[in-house]
């Protein structure tokens, strides 16, 4: 029968203890300061909810983009030829002359004909269902997909049409790509601000609760201070806490988010806006990941935040 006693451990042996104790708990640890003024479930809520408000700030920039993509892409591949006149036959007779053409030009992939019905269609919305037809003479629309290289110059394709049919109009929707596009910026602009102020105010929050934590531990800190700690060791520890709060509220952010942007897409999809202009929630590979790195970041602004704090307070005030 052997027994082992403490003095017996071979050095080796109580360096392998160590290394396997001190791996994970310093992160398991209670923190060294209480928290009492400089975190806890205060603190935690404040920064799920900077969390949450970052995580939609990004989903709308991601969104727009690929929203804007998508519309921009259709726009700049399509072409709109539109044939006026005084009576259906001239019109008629117009929309066949410019079939003719559009299928002899080199460049062109698709060219179809909308029926009247659904050329009336497209202003009811403005003149309500059935008046279009019955008091206008409705232009004949064409819709065209041409090659980029077509697209780069329209001038010759203007000129067969307007010798070919008169009354033919061309629109490269260069307006409306123009447009969007701006609308498109200025959007990403505003949701790249927003991120950015949740973001500071993650830093304001973190910098009022270090000091908050420091002031109701004085004494705590004047004890550090007197058995050696240095302002790094106090402001690692402090660090290290605000990072374990940063992450629990920041994850809690996130899932709320997640589940917020799965609820709006589902609502879209089941009729609130699903064949309508709405942009439609598609974020899945890098996008997603993305929207991960908002929780890392809040955590790493929120820790750091308070480490710079810490150490400024301590350098200028103990």
């Amino acid at each position: 029968m052997s027994e082992t006693v403490a003095g017996s451990e071979t050095p080796e042996r109580r360096s392998t203890v160590r290394a396997k104790r001190g791996l994970f708990s310093r992160w398991r640890r209670n923190p060294l300061l209480p928290e009492a003024g400089a975190g806890g479930a205060p603190l935690t809520a404040v920064i799920a909810v900077m969390s949450f408000l970052a995580v939609l700030a990004m989903a709308a920039v991601l969104i727009i983009h690929q929203s804007a993509g998508k519309w921009t892409a259709e726009l700049q591949s399509e072409i709109t030829v539109q044939i006026k006149g005084a009576d259906a036959a001239e019109i008629a007779a117009g929309a066949s002359a410019a079939i003719r053409v559009l299928n002899e030009t080199e460049g062109v992939e698709e060219a179809i004909l909308k029926s009247e019905e659904e050329s009336a269609a497209l202003l009811e919305p403005w003149l309500g269902k059935g008046n279009a037809q019955a008091f206008l003479t409705i232009p004949a629309l064409i819709d065209v997909k041409v090659t980029p290289a077509l697209r780069g110059d329209l001038a010759p394709l203007r000129e067969r049409l307007a010798v070919a049919a008169p009354g033919a109009s061309l629109d490269d929707h260069a307006t409306w790509h123009n447009r969007l596009a701006m609308a498109a910026q200025s959007g990403q602009a505003l949701a790249l601000f927003v991120f950015l102020l949740v973001m500071g105010a993650a830093c304001a929050v973190s910098m009022f609760a270090a000091r908050a934590g420091l002031a109701a531990n004085r004494e705590i800190i004047s004890v550090l201070h007197l058995v050696g700690a240095t302002d790094e060791f106090i402001a690692s520890e402090v660090q290290r806490r605000f990072f374990v709060l940063g992450f629990r509220g920041a994850i809690t952010g996130m899932l709320t988010a997640f589940a917020a942007l799965a609820g709006a897409a589902y609502l879209l999809e089941r009729g609130v806006g699903a064949d309508s202009f709405l942009p439609q929630f598609t974020i899945g590979g890098w996008s997603a990941l993305w929207l991960f790195t908002v929780p890392l970041a809040t955590c790493l602004v929120t820790a750091y935040t308070a480490r710079l704090t810490v150490l400024k307070t301590l350098r200028s005030q103990y």
